[in-house]
């Protein structure tokens, strides 16, 4: 037989699945009732029933006869989904927390590395595989790293615990009969910035692949000349062994077509290399990887000869040069032109527990809803080839499914179950009916609303759906580019009567302060990973000396497209410090977002916003090699200097705001007792913040403000280890039982490229509250992206109600289409009172 003669099958034409191997035995068929399907492939279903027995989806159809034994779940109109696929992640490999010893990503004895496994490095005690699956992931392909150019074979798992505490278990592929359906393998390659350079990068794959086609040679030789021997009755034997190479062996795997292959590149050259060599070594490539710059040349990806799957982010962009030419658009742009988009998660880079946000964003960028949520679903599965069993909802598909507890594209949505293999993976909750979502897009209603001209300073926005500066309805009153009446229509009427000024009819928008983007390096650096686009870094010091204390406002870079991003997203004011690997981070320094330069007018708003220090394992240095020395450093630092006229004196007595970076429980409690014991009126504010609910009565009591940074943690990290997840894992997040509290909150920006976010930050939290206790209103969540930071950072002070209140009325705001909470919502202008209205 001659083993390159058939290429491996591009899809199974197995009959309809009525079991599934990875079912566990004696399982009970489970029914929900009363379901909108969303099934992953494009079409919605109403008031239908689902059958899940024997691992499989059994039935879709209204009206289901349930089986005797069958468990009867109603789901009272909730939407309900197949799992989400992610087809990139690092989940098991790369496990939480992040610890030396846990870090099982990139074999780094070669460049080329086509013989490791992940399966070989999978922890399946993972506690992140829990966390994803709490997001209505069931279907996740581990990949190895881009640390090298081929880097090894990849595995689909399954995201449900065994009782055997085996991996090989959690495999999808398990128990699969391969007579009836093929058994795929995945490989990882990666191009570009990581394990460059370029030109030895495409030698090297180009000499293993040709290793490998000449072994096939070598193979097919000896089958000719060992089946030529079968049909003689000679004695004549073969002198050689069949020639393997287990270094090769994957390889020669991928030519012959058994192999789904996954890239990792980028840029386009990089992709159309990748391109070169498959038509060169006649292999099929399944899916670029990353490829955030794929959507500028769809017609290249269209000369290879299967539709390759693009399998990207939806907004992640901008950490290096190679994902700096990325578009928010990109899913959409690509999705046009006939190219299948995958959203992923590239876990622990994004946390894969939110995938379904990832999805809800690209449909912010213009990808159609539908078309969205497929590229969580049945494409990835496609482009694993496994779009016969995961990604869909549909008879004979894997039961592997969720039940939403809203839209999976709406902000904050979460699944209230998911089952895998038709098992329950979590706790069982009451399901009440669902709600209609209580936010409406402008957009979805009516046309866009008319945009006045820049520069505009006299005018009055009417027809406001709700207005968060003043929390008012009806009418805004500018003139002179202040904010004169901000109330009801009746109450401005004489301002009107006695002022010819220019209506301009909002149909229902929004008007916000402006955001403020704090706990970024906006402005520092523009790639982190080019020193040249940036102020640089400070080292760690011993030094006392407050003359050694840096200030950003020296190292400011405006002007830059990360800045303009966060600007398109309504952030009017951001606040920036050193970058520094000291204890002493440095002085803070707040600016408008799209001032061209430090001498624009008014681009500066405080040249000294605060001083920043940090604490916690990511602090410790040869200076400063333990916690204990951090915060003895800090004790003697603010001890020695609390009556001298410096920066540390200023923090120390309350006069400039005090901002400590840390995240674990233990140092958060010593940063309590420094400020109880040693500095009694310093403004003091954490930021990080991943414990800080466990001592959130503290906090409150010593009037420590806390910015969370992220918004939603994680445990990736020791110090984060108690993080709250949200639902369906935890009652709330850290943010939910700080405000509880009556702690004083913030939102931090843990990735510059997310800054244009933040308003979907703070509507997050307040779309999960999961209960009145746990509240947050809308103007609580617009309050930590705005006002709550002005406070914190001394850009406005506290007074009394009724001065807050007054106060409340800034003349800089911005005006959206809807509610900031609507994923459809967006900016629309913007008023300062410098430079009156201004474009988005």
């Amino acid at each position: 037989m001659r083993l390159i003669s058939n290429r491996a099958p591009s899809s199974t034409n197995a009959p309809k699945r009525t079991s599934n191997p990875r079912a566990p035995q004696n399982s009970q068929p489970i029914v929900l009732r009363n379901a909108v399907v969303w099934d992953g492939q494009g079409e919605i279903l109403n008031h239908v029933d689902i059958l899940m027995s024997n691992g499989v989806i059994s039935q879709v159809k209204q009206n289901i006869q349930a089986p005797a034994s069958a468990k009867i779940i109603d789901v009272g109109g909730h939407i309900v989904s197949p799992g989400i696929v992610d087809m990139h992640t690092h989940l098991g490999v790369m496990s939480w927390p992040d610890l030396a010893g846990t870090s099982d990503t990139n074999e780094k004895t070669d460049p080329i590395t086509p013989f490791v496994r992940t399966l070989d490095a999978f922890n399946p005690s993972d506690r992140a595989i829990r966390i994803v699956a709490s997001g209505g992931i069931t279907t996740a392909l581990v990949l190895p790293g881009s640390g090298n150019i081929v880097g090894g074979e990849a595995f689909a798992f399954k995201l449900r615990p065994m009782d055997t505490l085996s991996n090989q278990d959690m495999l999808v592929q398990n128990g699969v009969d391969e007579e009836i359906e093929h058994k795929w393998r995945y490989m990882k390659m990666a191009c570009g910035e990581n394990p460059k350079v370029r030109l030895g990068e495409a030698y090297l794959l180009r000499q293993a692949l040709s290793q490998a086609q000449q072994l096939i040679e070598a193979q097919e030789d000896w089958c000719s000349a060992a089946e030529s021997l079968s049909t003689t009755e000679s004695d004549i034997h073969l002198d050689s062994h069949f020639p393997e190479d287990s270094k090769l062996e994957s390889l020669t795997a991928l030519l012959r077509g058994q192999v789904k292959l996954n890239i990792h590149c980028y840029e386009t050259h990089d992709i159309e290399a990748m391109l070169r060599h498959a038509e060169e070594f006649n292999f099929n490539i399944s899916a670029f990887h990353h490829a955030l710059e794929a959507y500028k040349i769809p017609d290249i990806l269209k000369r290879a000869r299967n539709n390759i799957t693009i399998a990207t982010f939806a907004d992640h962009w901008g950490y290096k040069k190679e994902a700096y030419g990325a578009s928010p658009r990109a899913p959409k742009y690509l999705y046009e032109a006939g190219l299948p988009v995958a959203l992923k998660s590239d876990h622990p880079v994004l946390n894969s527990q939110h995938m379904a946000f990832e999805a809800a964003k690209a449909t912010h960028y213009g990808l159609p809803p539908q078309e969205a949520f497929k590229s969580i679903t049945s494409v990835p599965a496609t482009a694993l080839g496994l779009g016969h069993r995961v990604g869909s909802l549909r008879v004979g598909y894997d039961a592997d499914v969720v039940i939403w507890d809203r839209s999976p594209l709406a902000l904050g949505a979460a699944p209230l179950q998911v089952f895998v293999d038709g098992v329950p993976l979590f706790d069982e909750k009451p399901i009440t009916p669902a709600k209609k979502a209580p936010h409406q897009s402008a957009f979805t209603q009516q046309k866009e609303p008319h945009i006045p001209r820049e520069g505009l300073k006299d005018f009055v926005l009417t027809n406001v759906g709700s207005n968060l500066v003043s929390q008012s309805k009806t009418v805004v009153v500018v003139q002179g580019g202040r904010i004169v009446c901000s109330t009801e229509a009746e109450e401005c009427q004489s301002i009107l009567m006695q002022n010819d000024l220019q209506a301009i009819d909002v149909q229902g928008g929004y008007v916000l302060p402006g955001l403020i983007a704090v706990g970024s390096k906006l402005g520092m650096v523009e790639m982190p990973s080019e020193g040249s686009t940036g102020d640089g870094v400070v080292p760690s010091s011993f030094s006392q000396h407050p003359k050694s204390v840096v200030e950003a406002v020296d190292g400011l870079k405006l002007g830059t497209r990360k800045l303009e991003e966060a600007y398109k997203g309504g952030v009017l004011t951001t606040i920036s410090s050193p970058i520094s690997r000291n204890i002493v981070i440095g002085v803070s320094t707040a600016f408008r977002t799209n001032a061209e330069s430090i001498l624009s007018n008014g681009a500066i708003m405080s040249s000294a916003a605060a001083l920043h220090f940090q604490i916690g394992h990511a602090a410790k240095s040869d200076s400063f090699p333990t916690v204990s020395s951090q915060i003895a450093f800090l004790r003697q630092l603010f001890t020695d200097n609390i009556h001298a006229n410096n920066r540390y004196g200023e923090a120390a007595r309350g006069e400039l705001p005090l901002i400590i970076m840390v995240n674990n429980k233990d140092e958060i409690a010593s940063i309590i007792q420094l400020k109880e014991k040693v500095v009694p009126k310093a403004r003091m504010a954490i930021m990080g913040g991943a414990e800080a609910h466990l001592l959130a009565p503290h906090l409150a009591k010593a009037k420590i403000a806390v910015i969370l940074r992220p918004y939603l943690c994680t445990p990736e990290n020791f110090d984060s280890s108690h993080c709250l997840t949200g639902a369906p894992l935890t009652n709330g997040t850290a943010a939910h039982i700080l405000h509880a509290h009556g702690v004083k909150i913030g939102l931090g920006v843990s990735d510059d490229g997310w800054a244009r976010n933040l308003a979907w930050d703070a509507g997050w939290l307040a779309a999960t509250s999961p209960s009145e206790e746990l509240k947050i209103t809308e103007i609580d969540a617009i309050k930590f992206v705005t006002t709550n930071l002005q406070e914190i950072f001394g850009l406005r002070e506290e007074g009394n109600d009724e001065q807050q209140q007054q106060q409340l009325v800034s003349s800089d705001f911005v005006v959206w289409s809807g509610s900031p909470m609507d994923m459809q919502s967006r900016p629309l202008f913007v008023h300062t009172q410098e430079n009156g209205i201004q474009h988005i």
